[in-house]
């Protein structure tokens, strides 16, 4: 990209350019730059067969990696429903105050007084503050409806501390939050389906992440090649008129083969 093979493929009508740089100085020069919608399209057609391969190759390794390398786990649920008279006499405010006593809730079950006693009762090699950070406490919305789900590798093991820990929790609110009562609603069960990973999300996620990413990437060197490569760039670019394009000698090469090649067959026949 010399400003010999500016000059050899166009003949301009104004100003002399002398070298590449000035003509790129021209380019810089304007206060706007524009972007060949249409021309990024096609030059990401011409790619569209490098793009797909590589949303290819993400798409099996989003696979691989979901299905092989990654550990399934395994999520148990428990439910259980907190009965609180002394909250009976707040009628138009009483889920608000359901709100902040379900973050109590959160605090006392995945605090050490019941972490521990889970981890000694249930022989568990782990520290308690491994086993809360596998507890997840949350209330369906405007109820007093409260679920405790343990995450675990083996299904089994995830049902029978699901349940370690309900039990627990449910000694710890009635005798440090002081609940009238708490009725189970239904115990933790060995699951059949893991909860993740979710292979088919990822794998297609990683699908389309390679797509996207392989298009940025084209869509980027696009942008950056700055090079003069039509009529309308040098109207466009330098404000400049041509008087009549010369092929280059690689075109007029492969024309001529072309050409070789059409009287060759005429020949024959």
């Amino acid at each position: 990209r010399t400003s010999k093979t500016i000059c050899r493929k166009y003949a301009f009508t104004t100003e002399k350019i002398d070298t590449y740089n000035d003509a790129m100085k021209l380019i810089v020069d304007n206060e706007e730059i524009e972007i060949d919608l249409s021309g990024l399209f096609r030059y990401l057609k011409k790619k569209l067969r490098n793009i797909a391969a590589v949303g290819l190759i993400c798409l099996v390794a989003g696979f691989l990696v979901s299905a092989v390398f990654m550990t399934p786990q395994y999520t148990a649920s428990t439910r259980v429903y907190i009965l609180n008279r002394s909250s009976d006499r707040y009628a138009s405010s009483d889920f608000v105050i359901a709100s902040y006593m379900l973050n109590d809730y959160k605090v006392l079950i995945t605090g050490q007084n019941v972490t521990q006693e889970v981890v000694r009762d249930q022989g568990l090699d782990m520290k308690p503050g491994v086993l809360a950070g596998k507890i997840e406490v949350t209330s369906p919305e405007n109820t007093r409806v409260l679920q405790i789900d343990y995450t675990d590798p083996d299904p089994e093991q995830a049902a029978r501390i699901a349940n370690a820990v309900r039990e627990e929790a449910v000694e710890q609110l009635q005798s440090i939050m002081e609940v009238d009562a708490v009725k189970l609603i239904y115990a933790a069960e060995v699951p059949k389906e893991q909860s993740s990973p979710n292979v088919s999300r990822n794998t297609l996620i990683a699908g389309i992440l390679g797509i996207v990413v392989a298009s940025a990437f084209y869509g980027f060197l696009f942008i950056r090649n700055d090079a003069i490569r039509t009529e309308e760039d040098v109207e466009r670019y330098l404000g400049l008129s041509t008087l009549g394009v010369i092929p280059a000698a690689k075109d007029l090469t492969s024309q001529r083969k072309k050409s070789r090649l059409i009287t060759g067959k005429g020949r024959k026949k």
